[in-house]
């Protein structure tokens, strides 16, 4: 799905790809055109895309050295402009990184009565959280080794984790909202971004009906990390990203339906057993915590797989 950026962005955008050399281009993406109210969201959020790619291209350090570099390079900028420009409903959308654990695991595994220890809290590369909706989680970040690392056991282990943990994140909103809609529960989005190889994954689970979940790749982005290549990844990488952000703000209004749905309908149920069943009921997902030393024989047999995408 693409979410078209404004035309009035295009001059802009194309005014820093255009750069020479870097000196240029740093030039460039700090003189910001005269826009209104309105646009200055869109054109900040350009911005700070541009100056992640700008600090990206300027490093002298190995790129290929370890995952840290990885995410706090050709990750971490990015995640925090996306988040920065979630502002829809107030809701507070704030990058954690350093191993943040997500909530949303280590909530439902306690409602299964199972110990919490170190290693059974899920601990994400990252997370956009919603810090005046309840915290809510929306996307997190599973990052599989450095720039490049191609063991396919890490990486279709931290696959599966990243599914595991997106199903938790969805049955805790149920369980949050757990009297709003159905049919409005099933438009929700939450989203893990998966970093493997050279590649950013986009991936989205949803509800389907009582058992089911879709899991969708959204899209993917080839990361090019050097300068010479800009233009031709650049604009496919801003792309991505108003993409991402576009998806964010559509599950946080999401989430602010069902928690108006929800307080609607809550009192009715206030002195008496409600008669159907409530999304904590029909939202039920396997909860599971994988652990790579225990859970990841085999790993390198499961995908996931890939088909060529058409020219």
């Amino acid at each position: 799905m693409n979410f078209q950026s404004p035309s009035n962005c295009t001059d802009y955008i194309d005014q820093v790809i255009d750069s020479a050399d870097i000196k240029l281009f740093k030039k460039s993406l700090q003189a910001l055109p005269e826009n209104s109210e309105e646009q200055e969201e869109d054109f900040e959020f350009l911005q700070e895309i541009f100056r992640g790619f700008s600090r990206s291209y300027s490093v002298v350090q190995n790129i290929y050295d370890g995952e840290a570099t990885f995410n706090s390079l050709l990750i971490y900028p990015f995640l925090e402009a996306i988040a920065n420009g979630v502002t829809v409903n107030h809701c507070g959308a704030e990058l954690k990184v350093g191993e943040p654990v997500l909530k949303s695991m280590s909530k439902q595994l306690k409602e299964l009565g199972l110990q919490l220890h170190d290693k059974s809290q899920y601990k994400a590369d990252g997370i956009i959280k919603l810090f005046k909706m309840k915290e809510i989680e929306m996307l997190f970040l599973e990052t599989s080794g450095s720039f490049g690392n191609k063991d396919k056991v890490k990486i279709n282990f931290d696959h599966h984790k990243g599914t595991f943990g997106s199903l938790a994140i969805l049955k805790t909103i149920a369980d949050e909202f757990c009297f709003a809609s159905v049919d409005t529960f099933k438009t929700l989005k939450i989203f893990f971004l998966y970093a493997a190889d050279t590649k950013l994954h986009l991936w989205s689970v949803s509800f389907c009906k009582e058992g089911f979940f879709e899991l969708w790749r959204e899209e993917f982005l080839d990361i090019s990390p050097l300068f010479e290549d800009r233009l031709e990844f650049l604009p496919r990488s801003i792309q991505f990203f108003w993409n991402m952000r576009a998806l964010l703000k559509e599950t946080v209004s999401t989430i602010a339906v069902l928690k108006e749905e929800h307080l609607q309908e809550m009192p009715k149920w206030r002195y008496t057993y409600c008669p159907f069943p409530t999304l904590s009921k029909l939202v039920n997902p396997l909860i599971l915590k994988l652990v790579h030393e225990e859970d990841s024989t085999g790993m390198a047999d499961m995908g996931p797989f890939y088909t060529l995408t058409p020219n």
